[in-house]
């Protein structure tokens, strides 16, 4: 994408926010046309527009001229009680828009790594109530927002050799069954909980939640037994500690 005019620049603007035209129109209060004249250089952004940019921590010099990154660090990512975990290494999840290695800032959230979940047998939870451990997501692979997405220690071997011991994985929130056929998600299950890829059985109404390792079983799941199972969320994020 030309990052080499202001109508470039609002475009990869627009792409790294992951909105359509019109949603980016009604973000900042402007008519759907005003967006398409900044687009195509036929109009220079007007000052009301430029402030709604700003208060999005917009590099307006960025936008303008094309000097320093897109965004600048809001107030709170200066906070020096949170630290930037480097063991982790993301290994799957949404591809970035920006690329990480320019110079473009790309804002992250900070996940407290909630509690252990079993890959294996569903058991009971172990919160982390003092939140020592925290990971570091940049935005660009959550993008329905940080409240949606919670962060767990896998614990056991039965998602092998996709996702291993000791993985962080962060699990987007829903509770829709009818969307997660064939997809890997956190359940909780007779009071534990479990990380399997879900599938259903619609002629045995069942649900099935497989093991990626062949040695270990499927759990299988009659339609009277899933009274007691709840969807936590699918899988969205892997990261593997490294180092």
């Amino acid at each position: 994408m030309d990052n080499s005019t202001i109508g470039g620049r609002i475009q990869t603007l627009m792409k790294s926010m992951g909105l359509k035209q019109w949603e980016f129109a009604e973000k900042f209060g402007v008519s759907k046309n005003s967006v398409i004249r900044y687009k195509t250089d036929e109009r220079d952004p007007d000052a009301g527009f430029l402030r709604k940019l700003a208060d999005q921590y917009v590099n307006i010099n960025w936008l303008l001229k094309g000097e320093g990154p897109m965004l600048i660090p809001g107030p709170w990512e200066h906070d020096s009680t949170i630290q930037r975990n480097d063991r982790y290494q993301i290994v799957s999840g949404r591809q970035l828009l920006i690329d990480e290695r320019g110079d473009t800032y790309i804002r992250s959230s900070v996940f407290p790594i909630l509690a252990e979940i079993s890959a294996g047998t569903p058991a009971e939870v172990i919160e982390d109530k003092d939140n020592r451990l925290q990971v570091e997501i940049p935005n660009t692979y959550i993008p329905q927002g940080a409240p949606n997405y919670m962060a767990f220690m896998v614990r056991g071997s039965s998602m092998k050799p996709q996702i291993m011991n000791d993985d962080i994985v962060l699990i987007y929130k829903t509770s829709e069954w009818d969307k997660v056929d064939n997809l890997v998600c956190a359940v909780r299950v007779d009071g534990g909980i479990t990380l399997k890829r879900v599938k259903f059985d619609h002629t045995k109404r069942s649900l099935l939640l497989e093991p990626i390792n062949i040695d270990y079983p499927t759990l299988i799941l009659d339609h009277d037994q899933t009274r007691d199972v709840y969807l936590l969320g699918t899988l969205a994020v892997q990261l593997r500690v490294y180092g």
